[in-house]
């Protein structure tokens, strides 16, 4: 009964602990088992000769919070029908190792969560070991695309380039793939090998290589700009707008007009009752503010106000009151509005942008962070997609 508990108190079945050696660094925990008959792996013929026995130190995981060695009595047996030698089998060891399978499993599982010298540190094992065993044992391949596909980038700084790819589906919150760069050739190349027919519609940023991708790769899908890469642009514009006029400004009000900038860009009706009188007297100091602040409550207007039914009648009127400002900052805004706008209208139409893979990207800068970089981008891809899917 006593060999019974202790045996399953370390989780090792049909063992026999003979001792434990606790030392200040680590626990040794010799154990043995029964001699029992054997199958020859040369002829099959069963045997119960032993030829001879050895001590083999196998690393185990943590007991007690303790590095942990089994001590194993390895038996050696003897075919007494063509005299082949062979080691006995063990169900917590794999043969040639030196590590328990559960040591495997923990690594694979902690691998998951924390980087390469952490799950080192916490099983004693060598940093290069995890490297070689979470390369062996996590691949995965992508034959299958969804019906919704969302693309976008995140800076991996690999050996194959400084922009790697995600691909997923925004509908199922699902990771599909990495791939390894943006250009299109190497899409093309990626999507070719893919059954593209099941996508129906591709939701992007404004990446020209994307939508080239989707016109000529995919049978006639809906193609949707996500809402911020647009959006941005009308920041963009009133922000160059007040840069170039506060250099007109006497050095206290464009001192302060850097500090208020904000006041811009908050939403009219949040603006409290000072903020509104600071917005005002900034906007008489210039004309051209004052334009682009109108131009830029339009686009509010535009984007707040907008369905499938109004949009493009609200997009003409952003046109007429860009093209009324007279002001050049905001023509690159149009002109790239113009170039997008069936994309940038299906945005209205249907309810799917990019924030899902926004926040995988995220996630995918913190798991960077963890490992300080990975240059291997076949491991980047794995770590990331074991971590996320």
């Amino acid at each position: 009964m006593q060999d019974y508990c202790i045996t399953k108190l370390i989780g090792l079945e049909n063992v026999i602990v003979s001792n434990v050696v606790e030392t200040d660094t680590h626990l040794e925990i010799f154990i043995e088992t029964k001699p029992c008959h054997q199958s020859c792996p040369q002829c099959g013929e069963r045997t119960r000769s032993i030829h001879d026995y050895r001590l083999q130190k196998i690393r185990d995981v943590k007991f007690r919070e303790m590095y942990t060695y089994l001590v194993l009595k390895k038996r050696r047996y003897k075919c007494t029908s063509c005299g082949k030698r062979f080691y006995e089998r063990y169900p917590f060891l794999e043969r040639y190792q030196r590590h328990t399978i559960r040591v495997l499993q923990a690594l694979l599982i902690k691998v998951r969560t924390a980087n390469f010298k952490e799950v080192a540190k916490e099983l004693g094992l060598g940093h290069s070991t995890v490297i070689r065993w979470f390369d062996r044992y996590y691949t995965y391949e992508n034959h299958s695309l969804p019906q919704i596909l969302a693309i976008d980038e995140f800076k991996g700084t690999t050996e194959k380039g400084k922009y790697q790819c995600v691909i997923g589906d925004p509908r199922g919150f699902k990771v599909f793939d990495v791939i390894q760069d943006r250009k299109l050739s190497t899409l093309k190349d990626y999507f070719r090998s893919l059954p593209t027919h099941r996508v129906q519609m591709v939701v992007m940023d404004m990446w020209q290589p994307y939508k080239i991708l989707a016109q000529q790769l995919f049978q006639n899908p809906i193609i949707i700009v996500d809402k911020f890469h647009y959006a941005r642009h009308n920041f963009w514009a009133l922000e160059r707008v007040r840069k170039r006029v506060q250099k007109s400004f006497q050095d206290k009000d464009r001192k302060s007009m850097k500090k208020l900038r904000f006041l811009l860009h908050k939403p009219k009706e949040k603006l409290t009752t000072r903020e509104q009188e600071l917005l005002q007297y900034y906007l008489e100091l210039s004309p051209d503010l004052k334009k682009a602040y109108q131009v830029k409550e339009v686009f509010k207007k535009w984007m707040t106000q907008s369905n499938e039914h109004n949009v493009r009648l609200n997009l003409e009127q952003l046109y007429q009151a860009i093209d009324e400002s007279g002001l050049d900052e905001y023509q690159y805004m149009k002109r790239t509005f113009k170039s997008w706008e069936k994309e940038i209208i299906n945005s209205f139409m249907y309810p799917y942008t990019n924030g899902y893979l926004e926040g995988i990207n995220n996630k995918i800068k913190v798991i960077k962070r963890m490992s300080y970089g990975i240059r291997n981008f076949q491991r980047l891809r794995n770590k990331v997609l074991c971590s996320l899917i």
